[in-house]
This record gives C-alpha cells, sequence and structure tokens, in this order.
C-alpha cells in the first residue's frame, strides 16, 4: 500500500509505515524518547500484534484489512486539567469522517440497511454505528508541570474486515458499505477531519467542542439502561463535565461516572 498524505497542513506529512509491529502508540512514544519527532508525525501499521485499546484493553484487527496508526501531536497550549478536550476534538474528527463516508454511501443505496445509519461517539472516545463499534481511540500524554507536552493518539479504524472474534460487537465500513475501500483514500480523508478538529482545539474553540461532542455522543438525552457493580439501572446521558466524567440524571438526581465505572446495556 502506497501512501501519501494530501490536503492536510501538517498531520501525516512526516508518516512511517510500518509492515508489523506491537503497537503503534509504543512505537511513537519510543520514537520521542530517542528523538524529536515533528508535529503530526504518523506511525502506520499494516498489523499489530499488540494493539492497545483504553485501560489495557486489546484492540483486535485482521492484518492488511484496517487502519491502525498514531498521530505524535504537540500539545504545550493545553493546560492538563484541559486534556478531555484533546479526546472531544480527535473523537469528533473520526465521527465525521465516518459520518460523512455511511451518509455518501446510502444516499447511494449501497449500504446494508434499509434504515437509518447512525454514527455516533460512545463516551468516551469510541466510534459506533447503530449499536456497532467501527473504531477506537488510545490517547497517552506526557505531562510537564501544568501543562501537556506531547500527546500520542492511538486509532482503530475497520475498514475492510469482514469477520470479528466472537463476542466482539463490531462492524466495518466495508460490513455497512458492501463494498471495499481503499486505506490510503480512508487514511488520508481521517487525518484531514482529524487536523480539522484539532486546529480548532489550538484556537481554543472549547464550548464548540463540548457542544458538538455533547450532541454526537451514543444514546444522548435518551433514557436508557445502565450497569454498575453489577447493578442495573436507568438514566439519561445529558452531558460531560470539566473532567470528562459522563454526567447521567437519574432517579436519584444528576450523577456523574469516570471511566470504567459504568457500562452501557446494549
Amino acid at each position: 500500500m502506497e501512501i501519501k498524505v494530501n490536503n492536510t497542513f501538517f498531520t501525516g506529512k512526516f508518516l512511517l509505515h510500518l509492515p508489523s509491529v506491537d503497537s503503534t502508540n509504543t512505537y511513537a512514544k519510543s520514537l520521542i524518547a530517542k528523538s524529536s519527532p515533528i508535529d503530526g508525525t504518523v506511525i502506520l501499521a499494516d498489523e499489530q500484534f499488540a494493539g492497545r485499546g483504553q485501560s489495557g484493553n486489546v484492540w483486535q484487527s485482521e492484518a492488511g484489512k484496517n487502519l491502525t496508526f498514531s498521530i505524535i501531536y504537540q500539545t504545550s497550549f493545553l493546560l492538563a486539567t484541559e486534556q478531555f478536550y484533546l479526546n472531544m476534538a480527535v473523537s469528533l474528527g473520526i465521527w465525521s469522517m465516518v459520518n460523512s463516508q455511511l451518509s455518501i454511501e446510502k444516499n447511494k443505496e449501497l449500504t446494508t440497511h434499509d434504515s437509518q445509519l447512525t454514527t455516533k461517539i460512545k463516551w468516551p472516545n469510541d466510534i459506533y454505528v447503530n449499536d456497532q463499534k467501527i473504531a477506537g481511540i488510545l490517547i497517552e500524554n506526557t505531562i510537564s508541570g501544568m501543562h501537556l507536552k506531547q500527546s500520542v493518539i492511538g486509532v482503530g479504524l475497520n475498514v475492510n474486515q469482514e469477520q470479528f472474534p466472537d463476542g466482539i460487537n463490531a462492524t466495518s465500513l466495508k460490513e455497512e458499505l458492501l463494498v471495499q475501500s481503499d486505506l490510503s483514500v480512508v487514511l488520508n480523508d481521517l487525518l484531514v477531519a482529524i487536523e480539522k478538529y484539532f486546529l480548532l482545539l489550538k484556537e481554543r474553540k472549547f464550548e464548540r467542542l463540548k457542544t458538538e461532542y455533547i450532541e454526537s455522543l451514543y444514546r444522548y438525552n435518551e433514557v436508557s439502561a445502565f450497569a454498575k457493580n453489577g447493578i442495573f439501572f436507568d438514566g439519561k446521558i445529558i452531558g460531560v463535565d470539566a473532567l470528562g466524567n459522563l454526567q447521567i440524571e437519574t432517579e436519584n438526581g444528576i450523577l456523574p461516572f469516570g471511566f470504567k465505572e459504568i457500562s452501557f446495556v446494549i
């Protein structure tokens, strides 16, 4: 796969393409430790044999079928307390690109569904099509004093994979569109979209990012079932707080939940 990134200002202008690696995030962090990679450097791998998701979860991806890459961004313009806005920006970039792809092809009547395809951000940063995961994000920040220093943004997008292991609730662009996508074209579109929202972040358009992020959340403002410590309850997502905690309206009032404190019942 020949890769050349077009239409971005700086993201992916230096791109390191690897046939196989344990984890693109691990490789990117090693690169940072040994050198000073330029802002927007991308590490792309055809295969990850130890890909990681949030909280040590394993990211499973069929070799050569999907996109697995990491972006190194300089993020010293953000306070450590503002790091969730980076999560919002990256999530919105990926969400907007996937949503655009599915909307365009839906108009061509190529999709597998007669009903509307709904693309949402499942808090904090999984991308879902209807009730299935199509992309995941792992952000690892380096902090210096009160500010971030650098951020490694790991992205996995299911593109042409058609079969997933048992128990994995996943889909791909091909599963939804019934056509194979050119990985280099999808990567270009994805990097353009991520950079667009990253530049909004640099401009400190925090309220715009927060508004778009909340409005794009999976099950936002819907009464849904959740679970905490094996106990099920109904609630309605109404937003996120400054630290990124999910705010859910319950019969006991509005309660904040941190990552891994709560799970969606799907």
